[in-house]
């Protein structure tokens, strides 16, 4: 995989704006532009991010448009391909989720990677230090590099999601085995995770159609979780539920705020558990009907 390509400490340059891209390539109008530009510093949110949201440009057209703006290479469908260890923990895992990086080779002192986001010039600047080398940075979607990380990781492959299924992610063995007690018992399927890490490793292949996680937990928290899918757009919209044993107002505000669907005390109440699991499962059905 070679490229002309963006390197660290290479001369500030100035770059396009990413809405004059999406008109010179015929996707939005100068006006549209303009107006979404207005509404997407209301919501405090960027352009690209908005656009894709909202449905009016593709995954891939936002990748394509910032390898533009960024002067870097686009790259796709690369997951399929085999990458050395050595490689691999260059990026630890944790970091991969977090950012929606991935690592694709080492030559000659350069490092390349793939990004969703090529914004984030103190994380790669802190990558390109601890490791001496210079970064060179290939722009693609988050859902291919998710992909890669599912399967080189992970060993995990992208899957569908099953009917009326929760993935259950607590560290307290005693919590998580009672709380999935009772929901298998009202029929849902449910798989079980021990922390942030451990739940993002199954959510590929469980695909479920609700997440149930506590708040404080090892490696990644329920915060830096819900954070972490939220970044693949297909899990963008699945309600999240949150498990904490603290809900003052300004905690509730909060989370809903950062986007669960709603909380659940601790300790857990089934009838409360169920009322709140049966809720997110009927807002989902309202949204993408009884079969998504």
């Amino acid at each position: 995989m070679t490229a002309d390509v963006k390197t660290l400490n290479s001369p500030q340059q100035v770059r396009k704006p990413l809405g004059e891209i999406f008109v010179e390539r015929g996707l939005l109008t100068k006006v549209s532009v303009e107006r979404l530009i207005v509404h997407a510093k209301s919501k405090n949110i960027r352009l690209g991010e908005l656009l894709e949201v909202i449905g009016l440009i593709t995954p891939e057209e936002l990748a394509e448009a910032l390898a533009i703006q960024y002067r870097c290479r686009k790259i796709i469908d690369f997951s399929k391909y085999s990458y050395p260890p050595s490689v691999l923990r260059l990026i630890p895992l944790e970091v991969a989720v977090k950012h929606t990086i991935f690592p694709l080779k080492l030559d000659d002192g350069r490092l390349g990677i793939a990004v969703a986001d090529p914004t984030t010039d103190a994380l790669f600047q802190s990558i390109s230090n601890q490791h001496n080398l210079k970064l060179v940075l290939y722009v693609s979607t988050r859902t291919e590099i998710n992909r890669a990380i599912a399967r080189h990781y992970l060993g995990q492959q992208l899957t569908g999601p099953a009917s009326k299924s929760i993935l259950l992610v607590e560290d307290d063995n005693l919590v998580r085995e009672m709380v999935a007690r009772i929901l298998i018992k009202q029929g849902y399927l449910v798989e079980t995770a021990v922390d942030g890490m451990d739940a993002f490793s199954k959510i590929f292949t469980m695909k479920p159609k609700l997440v149930i996680t506590d708040k404080v937990m090892p490696k990644l928290g329920g915060y830096e979780f819900l954070f972490a899918i939220r970044n693949i757009p297909e899990f963008r919209y699945m309600p999240v539920i949150l498990m904490t044993a603290a809900a003052t107002p300004d905690e509730e505000k909060e989370a809903l705020e950062k986007g669960f669907f709603d909380f659940v005390l601790k300790p857990v109440k089934e009838i409360g558990l169920l009322t709140r699991v049966k809720r997110a499962f009927q807002s989902r059905e309202a949204l993408y009907g009884k079969t998504a």
